[in-house]
């Protein structure tokens, strides 16, 4: 279940087609998590303020900062990662230099792979922090708000690349290290993020085929935006209301409304519409559910009015880790 895992990983990569929200689930992942008592940071890397704005809350920077009660926000930043890494091994004094002469974003831009590897290696240093230092905290769970499933595994391997370069010293030892955190089911898992739209379900099977093809430890896929089914098994009832009205009017009536003939012909095909929608969502589900190897699945629902702000996050992070219909997670594989 999606909340034994919130309970134990380190990290999680959450990942997807463009569009489908997957920064919307990072953060109701790290509030569900944060809600069970886990100290939690989310972190995006792709420099959009994605979460500043689902948080309301002012553009994150490179320090971490609150953005939810229990959770800190941090928005990497290749230039500062690289002023980092310089004084973590003593060439603090170049990291200055370089700062003032304003050559890191040259650096960082010229070096093919040199912001990935900058990127991915902050993500790790936050996640296998053992303790707090120079005002940084410790986390339960790091929940990363990653690139897009298209350009994730070379974001992911780009450590690695680069280590086969470098066959001693830090750059190595470090990505060895990475490695090592990414490979681990027991501490990461990769969390791809879905619409139930046939565009969005055929690349993320594709997506979670390059995840297993990299043997990068996959994780729950959850579905976004799944349309809720008011009608259920009265819904084979509409084709005939469509044909004779009159037991709608007569229950609009009984309910104190009237409704002409217009009326009640724009509300059935209303419904009818839904239920087309929801019926061609169950298919796509069913289709992503088949070609997942026994993945589990879990179905967070459209909100109405859509996701404006944190309170909607803390619905969400809400259904991610309900037990039964209502949360609709499959049983992790065996």
């Amino acid at each position: 279940m999606l909340t034994e895992l919130l309970d134990r990983a380190r990290l999680l990569v959450v990942t997807g087609k463009g569009g489908t929200g997957k920064t919307t689930v990072a953060g109701a992942l790290a509030t569900a998590a944060a809600r069970r008592g886990r100290r939690t940071l989310v972190v995006e890397v792709e420099g959009r303020q994605g979460l500043a704005a689902l948080f309301g809350r002012p553009p994150l920077g490179h320090q971490e900062t609150r953005v939810a009660d229990g959770v800190m926000g941090l928005a990497v930043d290749p230039e500062e990662s690289l002023r980092e890494y310089l004084g973590r091994y003593g060439a603090a004094p170049l990291a200055r230099l370089l700062s003032w002469a304003r050559l890191t974003r040259f650096i960082t831009a010229a070096a093919p792979g040199l912001g990935d590897i900058l990127l991915v290696g902050k993500v790790w240093e936050a996640t296998t922090r053992r303790r707090p230092r120079q005002g940084a905290r410790f986390y339960d769970l790091v929940v990363l708000d990653a690139p897009p499933t298209g350009r994730i595994v070379p974001f992911l391997r780009a450590p690695e690349t680069v280590a086969e370069l470098a066959r001693v010293g830090p750059i190595r030892h470090q990505a060895e290290r990475v490695r090592e955190l990414l490979d681990d089911p027991e501490l990461t898992r990769m969390v791809l993020v879905c619409l139930p739209e046939e565009l969005p379900v055929t690349e993320t099977l594709e997506g979670a085929s390059l995840l297993r093809a990299a043997r990068l430890p996959l994780g729950p896929v959850v579905v976004n935006r799944v349309s809720a089914d008011h009608l259920g098994d009265r819904g084979g009832r509409l084709a005939a209301l469509a044909r004779e009205p009159g037991p709608l009017a007569e229950a609009a009536t009984q309910a104190g409304a009237e409704l002409d003939t217009r009326a009640l012909a724009v509300l059935v095909g209303e419904a009818r519409d839904q239920r087309r929608r929801v019926e061609a969502e169950r298919r796509m589900l069913r289709e992503l559910r088949a070609g997942l190897a026994g993945l589990p699945v879990v179905e967070l629902p459209l909100l109405l009015d859509g996701v404006t702000g944190a309170a909607e996050v803390a619905t969400l992070a809400e259904r991610l880790t309900a037990d039964g219909p209502t949360g609709r997670a499959d049983p992790a594989p065996a």
